[in-house]
């Protein structure tokens, strides 16, 4: 709903424009006050940047690089679509387009006049160019402004491989999209944007799980939010009651600002449980683990209590825009994170990507990437890559407590041959007498297949992570970034419940360590349900950790298998809800903020 609060005067007595709240649904907890930048484009986001004179030569440089290296990419293209008639010929159309001088020439001089960033003039030449076509009468002619798209996307994304790019937010900036990629979030992260608003994007989105992991106040949900803004609006993100407010007045800011003080000195005075275990009232250990993506994060997480990383996500080195990291880059990552882990460790999930965001390998985009050539699947395609990763990870682990985990497992032959190729680079490094490690082997459990052969699988791992998030986005066939079937997006289906038990079941009796290490760890409403199902590691993102050790230290083991015999009695997701809710109110309402519970509501369990 649209609130209207009236109008307000400025600074110079100008009449202001009003106060808008408009609602929204909360995806990472805080109060975000600053200036909006909008963000535009679909693998590489982008905003507008006004450069200097001095700029402008340099800008226009990087953009013919741009140039060439999109060029080089379609011949490669070409190249490896030979027999295949029509992709060769959607390449001559492209290739054409992107040599078209008065296309190149106006991109230039949108450099040169408006002074902007390379990706702005693109933006502005080719839409240009595309409101031509779609105003075209002859359909033929009018759907060719696909292809214009298409190239002003590969355009856009050779930009990302300047390394000269201009691109940096201001401070104070609320970055706001139709939608936002974690990619794209990474790329802005050392500009440490205020705050996120996003049209589109759920709560177990990657984009949202690294808002709350990096602190970052996130809210989404919001219906044409790049119609209602534009860059250097004021804004404020109230993400503790789900709102964006739109030109706030002078009581609505002075208000906030109060309110941003008063959670920091809440998250500041926060006392350290740095080596202290969590226990349930009878004492039964839940170990609590940190989920990490940047160094910066263990260390909060350390002082909350986290005993080493249970996941830490390497896709994140991957640069869409630049290509994978180099070995030695890796190393250094790997290492690094491993030495602020110390004995406690951290598991190195190997590279979770899909086939669409290597943009040189892949032309033709995947209709349905969660299904399609990504994790495991791409990492034992391109073979060459997954042995620069394990050899790294082998020679990170020498004198560390190193772990690697495999995405998206679906049998034991996927875990055959991993182990093969880790053999093999074992032997590379023993011949050249380069001193490597010992590191475990763990499978991400998160698509039903695994679930079915969990037995085999506990036969030839260390360990196991159970990935909550995609594993009751495959059981119930949920995309769990379309905010249209959230509805049907049911952590509490009976499916997930018994499927999570079999889990953790199959590692118990063979000994192994299973930690849970999706949303449902850091959400202090079902950690009693995964605790009275058997799991004792746990791993979150380090915003979570209090709450969850809170919660841990408030709750009766044996009151959780209660809970656990009251669930598996449900035969439907409603019914395990409303079991969850009453058990809630009778012994745990005071562990368990009204946050969290109407989070709960609005996100299908």
């Amino acid at each position: 709903m649209d609130v209207f609060d009236g109008t307000h005067s400025s600074e110079n007595g100008s009449k202001a424009p009003p106060e808008l709240r408009l609602a929204a649904q909360v995806v990472s907890r805080g109060i975000a006050i600053g200036k909006v930048v909008c963000l535009h484009g679909l693998k590489r986001q982008f905003y507008r940047v006004e450069i200097r004179e001095s700029q402008v030569d340099r800008e226009v440089r990087r953009f013919r690089a741009s140039i060439r290296l999109a060029l080089r990419q379609l011949k490669s293209l070409q190249t490896s679509s030979t027999g295949k008639r029509s992709a060769v010929g959607i390449v001559d159309v492209h290739r054409m387009i992107l040599q078209d001088a008065s296309l190149l020439i106006k991109v230039e001089e949108a450099i040169r006049n408006e002074h902007v960033n390379a990706e702005w003039a693109v933006k502005l030449a080719t839409d240009s160019y595309i409101a031509k076509f779609k105003a075209m009468p002859d359909e033929h002619l009018r759907s060719r402004y696909v292809d214009i798209e298409d190239v002003a996307q590969r355009m856009i994304t050779a930009l990302g491989g300047g390394r000269n790019a201009v691109l940096r937010l201001d401070k104070d900036s609320i970055v706001v999209a139709k939608e936002i990629n974690p990619s794209t979030l990474i790329e802005l992260g050392n500009s440490e944007p205020s705050g996120l608003i996003t049209e589109h994007g759920g709560w177990t989105s990657h984009t949202f799980i690294l808002a709350r992991e990096i602190s970052i106040p996130a809210i989404t949900g919001i219906r044409r939010v790049l119609r209602r803004v534009q860059t250097g609006d004021t804004v404020i993100i109230d993400a503790l009651h789900g709102q964006m407010i739109l030109n706030p007045s002078a009581e609505s800011l002075s208000e906030y600002q109060n309110t941003a003080i008063e959670l920091r000195i809440a998250a500041d005075a926060v006392p350290s449980s740095e080596g202290i275990a969590a226990r349930t009232l009878d004492d039964r250990e839940i170990v609590i683990r940190a989920n990490v993506d940047f160094p910066s994060a263990y260390k909060v997480a350390k002082r909350h209590g986290a005993k080493g990383i249970g996941l830490y996500r390497s896709e994140f080195l991957f640069n869409q825009f630049r290509g994978f990291p180099s070995e030695a880059e890796q190393i250094a990552a790997y290492s690094q994170i491993a030495d602020l882990a110390g004995e406690n460790g951290v598991k190195i999930r190997t590279f979770d990507l899909s086939a669409d965001q290597l943009t040189d390998q892949n032309f033709e985009k995947e209709k349905n990437p969660a299904l399609g050539l990504r994790a495991i699947r791409l990492s034992l395609t391109y073979r060459r890559l997954f042995q620069t990763q394990l050899r790294a990870i082998l020679m990170a682990a020498h004198q560390r407590r190193i772990d690697l985990l495999l995405p998206m497992i679906s049998d034991i032959s996927e875990i055959d041959q991993a182990k093969s190729i880790l053999e093999e680079e074992r032997d590379y490094l023993v011949k050249r007498g380069i001193p490597f490690g010992n590191p475990g082997i763990g499978a991400m459990i998160e698509i039903p297949a695994a679930v079915m052969v969990i037995d085999a699988i506990v036969s030839t791992v260390d360990f196991l992570c159970i990935g909550t998030n995609d594993l009751v986005q495959y059981l119930l066939a949920v995309d769990r970034d379309n905010e249209s079937v959230a509805d049907w997006f049911q952590t509490l289906h009976p499916a997930v419940v018994r499927a999570v038990r079999t889990t953790l079941d199959a590692a118990a009796k063979r000994h192994i360590p299973a930690i849970v290490c999706g949303e449902m760890a850091g959400s202090p409403f079902y950690v009693p349900l995964l605790i009275g199902l058997g799991a004792t590691d746990l791993s979150m993102n380090v915003n979570s950790i209090s709450r969850i050790r809170t919660v841990i230290g408030g709750v009766r083991y044996s009151d959780t298998i209660d809970l656990v015999k009251r669930i598996s009695e449900c035969s439907t997701a409603d019914e395990s809800l409303l079991a969850m809710k009453e058990a809630v109110d009778r012994s745990w309402s005071h562990l368990i903020p009204p946050d969290v519970l109407n989070a709960t509501r609005t996100r299908g369990n």
